[in-house]
This record gives C-alpha cells, structure tokens and sequence, in this order.
C-alpha cells in the first residue's frame, strides 16, 4: 500500500474538505503525518482491536451464524449458499469459528 502511492493519495485527499465519517477512516490520520512504518505499526494495532471489538458486539446478536473464513474464498462462499439453501440452523461442519470468522446474518433478519 506504501510502495503504491498510499501516502500522497491520503495527502491529496486531506486537502479538500471530507466528511466527518471520511475523516474517522482507520489510519488515515496516521498515514498522513507519520513515517510509513510508524504509521504501519499504529494501524496493525488499531484493525487489531477494531476486529475484537466487532467480535464482542457481534456475540450480542441473535441469530448470527458465524461462517470460518480461514480457507480459501470459494469454500466461503459455498458455505453461505448451502446454509441460505437449507437453513442457517444446520451445521454443516463440526469446526468452531476462529476469531477471524466472517459472520452472516440468517436471511430475514434485517441488516
């Protein structure tokens, strides 16, 4: 991302007037005004702690189905097709979800 122009791109774009939900954006902040290892290192920690924090509220949702997301994306996909096709209730593997889980909303249960 830093040998692709992230750091003039993130600069360009400060220069005009963004919004309030643009500004809020994760490492943006840092991208601009650190070196890029420094700014690296800030957004490594922050995606960290942002991905546990989406865990712990996702928990408090019912319903959610929680799909492992560790292997490659077209056994993802097949995994939601089946579970939408028959019911997100069915277990269709005995593994646990990791911590870097995809989740999935059961259809019919709003957004």
């Amino acid at each position: 991302m830093f040998e692709h122009g992230v750091v003039a791109e993130v600069r360009s774009a400060l220069e005009q007037p963004i919004s309030r939900t643009a500004a809020k954006t994760l490492g943006l902040d840092e991208i601009a005004r650190l070196p890029p290892d420094d700014a690296l290192e800030r957004i490594v920690v922050q995606t960290s702690r942002y991905a546990a924090y989406q865990r712990k509220w996702m928990r408090r949702i019912p319903g959610l189905v929680t799909v492992d997301s560790n292997r490659p994306p077209t056994e993802v996909a097949a995994e939601i097709a089946a579970r939408a096709t028959r019911g997100a209730d069915v277990p269709l593997t005995s593994r646990r979800p990791s911590p870097s889980s995809s989740s999935v909303r059961p259809h019919g249960h709003g957004s």
